[in-house]
């Protein structure tokens, strides 16, 4: 049975980490406010980039451009898994990296898959597993400008046009509040416009410049636009999720801090009355002696 003093102890570190959670829930809060208003800001573009690449390549034939072209004779797919570097977001980056290894798990029934790792949690988790990795990101997630997507985008298409890889697929948590994130899987090439269904032309149409080099200025842009959305979707969702997991650390704290509590209450309570018991029997044995 515990005593009043190790309850006393154990009160007071719960209360101390009660208060770490606390802060750090209001940290991400406050930085997953940040990460969603850029969010949300670059949503619009990509949607908009998105709906005028796939109806240009719908109009245009895929002979134009070579990110249109699919390499059906060579069967090997990339895939592009998006985590984070840090921890304590509950199980954020592992469902993830799970996810992720199961989507590979069907594709390798038909062809040969290979991993692209972004965060160092996905990273552990996929050599936890004993999965094979192609290839690592090696800089920080957190905070990445367009010019780290637009690298990340032309190494991407230097393997795609040499034929390195058939398919590419982005990997990441579609950010919808700070509750709710779910895995997706994305195709990034080759390029599909059956996305947005079967065009045909109607009426008179005129490109200027070519039909040829507005796809072969945009098609870039779009997939730099992509991959820059997977990592703010998934920075959002990191945050998201360490919020939520600082929130019921904190509430189970309370909970905790609440039982030892009741625990200490009685233990007071049995000492007082075992107290009292000593006095009043102490004050009996005297008045028989006087007596």
């Amino acid at each position: 049975m515990r005593t009043s003093r190790e309850l006393k102890e154990r009160i007071s570190s719960t209360k101390n980490i009660q208060q770490i959670t606390t802060a750090m829930k209001m940290v991400a809060a406050a930085r997953l406010k940040k990460a969603q208003a850029q969010l949300e800001s670059s949503r619009p573009y990509a949607r908009k980039i998105a709906a005028v690449t796939l109806d240009l390549a719908a109009l245009t034939p895929w002979s134009f451009n070579p990110l249109l072209r699919k390499h059906n004779y060579y069967f090997r797919n990339l895939i592009i898994v998006f985590t984070g570097d840090q921890g304590l977001s509950g199980g954020f980056h592992q469902e993830i990296a799970d996810r992720a290894i199961e989507f590979g798990a069907k594709l390798s029934a038909k062809s040969k898959v290979s991993y692209y790792l972004i965060g160092l949690k996905g990273r552990r988790r996929f050599l936890e597993k004993q999965v094979p990795i192609f290839k690592n990101f090696e800089r920080p997630v957190a905070g990445v400008s367009i010019e780290t997507a637009r690298n990340l985008s032309e190494e991407v298409i230097n393997w795609y046009i040499n034929q390195k890889f058939n398919r590419v697929y982005l990997f990441y948590s579609k950010f919808y509040s700070a509750l709710s994130q779910k895995p997706r899987a994305f195709q990034l090439l080759p390029i599909d416009p059956a996305q947005v269904g079967v065009k045909k032309e109607s009426g008179l149409f005129i490109f200027e410049p070519t039909r040829k080099s507005l796809l072969d200025s945009i098609l870039p842009r779009y997939l730099e636009t992509q991959i820059l959305r997977a990592f703010l979707e998934t920075e959002a969702g990191e945050f998201g999720a360490r919020m939520a997991a600082m929130s019921a650390a904190s509430d189970n704290a309370a909970e905790i801090i609440e039982e030892y509590q009741l625990e200490f209450n009685r233990i007071r309570q049995t000492q007082i009355t075992n107290e009292i018991a000593e006095i009043v029997g102490g004050a009996e044995v005297l008045n028989k002696e006087s007596i």
